[in-house]
């Protein structure tokens, strides 16, 4: 049995677990990481924070899903309203079920990401999205997702473990 779980990127001034929408979630934070002012936090169990989370941020949001460490759903959007969602792992998320409409076209889905990623200041690298966009785990999709937020543009280093809050 894999990692089920999300990952959640956000540009805020405060820590991800301090914002409204995410104390709103039940989820126990596990992992967090800076890239200047983004941060990008790892929670359990999947989690969707409130969608409050883009007002609150005033910034773009990606949120990915890590289902038993087989694939991965991925939405993001942003202030200005673009959006996009895909799925990390395409074939294994159809052996899931997970429809085609959901998972969506990779050159499609390619060209909104780096839209998003370059409205939110970001320099995406479009091969190595394209590339993320088509790979199947192996063996984890939560490699994937790494993979996926570095072609993006992102560049999360030395990430932290974290303490559940106290209850």
């Amino acid at each position: 049995m894999g990692f089920s779980g999300s990952f959640i990127i956000a540009r805020v001034n405060q820590p991800l677990t301090e914002l409204a929408a995410m104390r709103a979630s039940e989820c126990a934070p596990l992992w967090w990481a800076r890239d200047g002012g983004w941060q990008i936090l790892q929670t359990c169990p999947v989690t969707d924070p409130d969608s409050s989370i883009t007002e609150e941020t005033r910034a773009a949001v990606l949120v990915a899903h890590v289902v038993d460490s087989d694939f991965v759903t991925v939405q993001a959007a942003s202030p200005d309203g673009l959006s996009w969602q895909c799925a990390l792992s395409p074939e294994m998320a159809r052996d899931y079920g997970l429809p085609d409409e959901w998972i969506g076209d990779s050159a499609e889905v390619g060209e909104r990401a780096e839209a998003w990623a370059r409205g939110a200041g970001l320099q995406p690298d479009p091969l190595a999205l394209r590339a993320a966009l088509v790979a199947e785990c192996d063996p984890l999709a939560e490699n994937l997702v790494f993979a996926l937020v570095h072609a993006l543009g992102f560049r999360f280093h030395d990430g932290s473990d974290l303490e559940p809050p106290a209850e």
